[in-house]
């Protein structure tokens, strides 16, 4: 099972800046960098590159390193597709393993961050220590996108899942969402502090044991969201447009990889999404959202439904990454 996160602490410095440009050659480390106006930006800049008949040419020559550390399908899968989409070349490892990072050398995340900046023009890491991607970042010399760290955050994840929830329901305001299973996780993590700028209803729903931090939901209640306590699922998602969860069967996020156990303890009955319990509670409007991967806790009974949406979410982490890449490293 997991062990508990560490608490973390506010970043002040890495709060919007008026008139500064957050995107153009900037790190992408925390979802506390952006203001409501930068994800709306974002956005926006997402429908134009969807709708766009040049973007596979937008970054021709440019090159993208992955960084991977951890285990990967779509967050490593949907940057590397979304720069060959713009016209862009890729490289990098996906297992550390296979470094001189993961061998008797132990080299340090600074000495590969320096190399890996004179190979690319955007680095994209995952690692299972918190804070890594910002040592990346120290000495990269070129951009950096945290892909994951630790019980950190995983701010294109959540990008992700905002303009998803913009595209099934046309914004966010006034917007009831439930958050349920493990609330520690570094994509809750990132998807309450994005969420804190609109004026919704969160109803948090967590694992045993699995409440989020409390100073992350004094900074989320001091914006525009409203936090609350749900009772169970089948309460809370009545009147819910959308019902994001992670599960509460979790690995180790501290370490590299984690190898399935033997035996995997089930997920239980009052965590599970299916199709029984939003049929019989839920509104038809209601969107089920997940970053997978998936285990029992949400039911393959709902892949055929009007309540899936986490293949368009899976789906649009390529658009909305193509056009994150294109304001980092556009012209």
């Amino acid at each position: 099972m997991t062990t508990t996160p560490t608490r973390t602490a506010p970043h002040p410095h890495l709060s919007p800046r008026p008139g500064h440009d957050p995107w153009h050659r900037a790190d992408v480390l925390s979802m506390r960098q952006y203001g409501r106006e930068d994800l709306q930006d974002l956005f926006h800049h997402t429908d134009t590159i969807r709708a766009s008949t040049t973007a596979r040419t937008r970054l021709a020559g440019r090159v993208l390193v992955s960084a991977f550390y951890q285990s990967s399908t779509r967050t490593r899968l949907a940057h590397e597709a979304a720069m060959l989409r713009m016209g862009g070349t890729c490289t990098g490892f996906a297992d550390a393993g296979v470094t001189r990072a993961g061998d008797f050398f132990g080299e340090s995340p600074e000495d590969i961050a320096r190399m890996l900046g004179g190979y690319g023009d955007v680095v994209v890491v995952r690692h299972p220590q918190t804070g890594a991607p910002r040592r990346f970042a120290s000495t990269a010399g070129v951009p950096v996108i945290n892909a994951g760290d630790g019980w950190g955050e995983h701010p294109t994840q959540a990008m992700t899942d905002l303009y998803t929830m913009r595209r099934f329901r046309g914004g966010l305001d006034g917007a009831t969402i439930v958050l349920t299973g493990d609330l520690r996780m570094r994509t809750m993590r990132s998807v309450l502090l994005a969420l804190r700028h609109y004026d919704c209803r969160l109803l948090l729903f967590p694992g045993p044991g699995m409440t989020p931090d409390p100073v992350l939901i004094d900074e989320v209640s001091a914006g525009a969201a409203r936090v609350e306590r749900a009772a169970s699922l089948a309460a809370a998602v009545r009147d819910a447009d959308f019902v994001y969860m992670e599960p509460v069967v979790q690995p180790d996020y501290t370490v590299g990889r984690s190898a399935a156990p033997a035996h995997k303890p089930a997920t239980p009955d009052a965590f599970r999404v299916d199709r029984a319990l939003l049929e019989n509670h839920a509104g038809p409007h209601l969107r089920v959202l997940h970053s997978l991967p998936r285990q029992d806790e949400l039911c393959t009974d709902l892949d055929d439904t009007s309540f899936n949406g986490y293949w368009a979410e899976a789906r649009n982490g390529v658009p909305v990454r193509m056009a994150l890449l294109d304001l980092m490293l556009g012209a």
